[in-house]
């Protein structure tokens, strides 16, 4: 029995090398396949028309006296409101804000010489038209005297929501065609999909090459390119 206990310890190590062995090839196979894999960029592109506009303007007066101030304000506050009525300006189209008042002020002791008043308006509707219309016209505003000042129009859309599948589904299809494309040339073929990295949109001017890693939205102009890019990973066989 003790010549045997050599030789039995000995089994016992050799068969468990062989199932430890057996475990590193399995593990070596499942991680070169999880390698065997190729990873392509995908985009898609589509033409749209934006269908909300947005127009912020403000009108400010300034005097020595908060009350003079005021005064010529709530004159130039009417003048306003009467232009956007006469021009179509619909009730729930916009808003007005209260009015910021600040302290006018000169010297090394910060010297109250005056009052600034400030409203501030803004028009937002689906009439995109009609909003442009309104916007072009406002310079009648300043040939009537009113302190009129406007930011540029602003187009957006309402209905990105409802490409995004769609971009997204052609982007992956053009990534597996560029893949296809690229293994043939080896003799491989495309497999499985393993992973999809999916990066912001950008909304841009058409034909504009403006990128960014956090997404654009272009809102300077009325017709834009919405562009949807994947890196898309696919199994190789």
């Amino acid at each position: 029995m003790r010549q045997r206990l050599p030789l039995l310890i000995g089994l016992t190590l050799l068969a468990i090398a062989i199932v430890v062995g057996s475990y590193e090839i399995a593990d070596g196979i499942r991680n070169r396949n999880q390698n065997n894999v190729i990873t392509v960029t995908g985009s898609a592109k589509q033409d749209i028309v934006s269908d909300y506009a947005i127009w912020d303007f403000s009108v400010a007066s300034q005097s020595a006296s908060a009350a003079e101030a005021a005064k010529a304000l709530e004159t130039w506050t009417a003048q306003t409101n009467a232009f956007l009525k006469s021009h179509g300006v619909q009730a729930g189209e916009l808003t007005v804000q209260p009015i910021a008042t600040s302290a006018v002020t000169q010297g090394a002791n910060n010297k109250v010489v005056g009052f600034q008043l400030t409203r501030s308006f803004e028009v937002r509707s689906g009439r995109v038209g009609a909003v442009a219309a309104i916007a072009e016209a406002s310079s009648q505003l300043l040939k009537d005297g009113v302190p009129f000042s406007a930011q540029p129009l602003q187009y957006v859309s309402t209905k990105l929501g409802s490409i995004r599948a769609g971009l997204l589904a052609r982007a992956v299809r053009d990534a597996q065609d560029r893949a296809k494309v690229l293994t043939a040339a080896t003799g491989g073929k495309v497999g499985a999909l393993r992973g999809v990295d999916v990066s912001p949109f950008q909304v841009t001017s058409p034909n504009s090459t403006e990128v960014s890693d956090y997404g654009v939205y272009d809102t300077s102009t009325l017709r834009k390119e919405v562009t949807a890019v994947v890196n898309v990973t696919f199994a190789l066989s």
